[in-house]
């Protein structure tokens, strides 16, 4: 698959999950990028982490809007109002757009997720324009960045307790985050030593291979952008309607445009797998 035709989808996808509040269009996208991901990531990647990274995210949402949003007339809970901030009615619309909100920002990670979790970072950084060629190295290595150290804490903490440690304690716990910053720093000077043997930064940028444009990536291209576009439009227009569970929660209003535009950005899983 052609890397900027992948990013034109993720930006595409960003553009949709982010342009409206109603919880019905972020969920097709949602579904839609977890397809795109499920069908195209690389064998060696595993979503697990990346699932309950969003979970977490999606229940800190809810929790926070719950507890200080106090707008909406029906309250399942009334905390004490001398609390600061917190204090007041805890209403079930407020619950609701933690709700929307949590979907939001899992659709926007989800549709981005596909740049690390699919290509290989030398793709991506190949797909970049030559004037962004050290802003591409440094992207690169931010998106391996994460990935790295997860892997270089699970080690160390599998050595760690075949050596007998149990993290009863908080205290105990530098025992695994020292290491893992010790390879962390480690494995930076390393990178910095290999990119100056290759003569980073003395030349033009050399490319890997050379990016071709096949019927798949230009279908992706022209599909997802014009997908974007139109739901841009529908909502300025107002053709799209946005929601809002305050003051009373009502049914999320569903336009058959809208949620055509949501469901044109599952082509990639059909055309790249194909």
């Amino acid at each position: 698959m052609n890397p900027r035709a992948l990013a034109a989808w993720s930006v595409s996808a960003i553009t949709i999950a982010l342009a409206s509040g109603n919880p019905v269009y972020r969920v097709l996208v949602l579904l839609c990028a977890i397809n795109v991901l499920v069908a195209l990531r690389r064998p060696d990647v595993s979503l697990r982490g990346l699932t309950i990274a969003l979970v977490v995210a999606g229940l800190i949402a809810t929790t926070v809007t719950t507890l200080a949003s106090h707008t909406g007339h029906h309250a399942f809970l009334v905390l004490p109002a001398g609390i600061p901030v917190l204090g007041g009615p805890l209403t079930i619309e407020a619950a609701f757009f933690g709700v929307s909100t949590g979907l939001g920002i899992a659709a926007a990670v989800l549709a981005a997720a596909p740049l690390s979790l699919v290509l290989m970072p030398n793709s991506l950084v190949d797909a970049l324009p030559s004037a962004l060629a050290r802003t591409g190295a440094a992207i690169g290595t931010a998106l391996n960045l994460i990935p790295g150290i997860a892997r270089s804490a699970g080690e160390i903490r599998d050595a760690q307790r075949m050596r007998g440690w149990r993290p009863r304690r908080i205290r105990e716990w530098p025992d695994l985050a020292v290491p893992v910053v010790l390879t962390a720093l480690e494995g930076s000077i390393t990178l910095a030593e290999a990119m100056e043997a290759r003569g980073y930064g003395s030349g033009t940028r050399t490319h890997y291979s050379d990016m071709v444009w096949r019927r798949a990536d230009v279908a992706v291209c022209v599909v997802a952008p014009a997908a974007a576009l139109a739901f841009v439009l529908l909502r300025v227009t107002g053709a799209i309607v946005d929601w809002y569970p305050f003051p009373d929660v009502s049914v999320p209003p569903i336009s058959a445009l809208g949620a055509t535009c949501c469901l044109a950005l599952a082509i990639p899983a059909l055309v790249w797998r194909r």
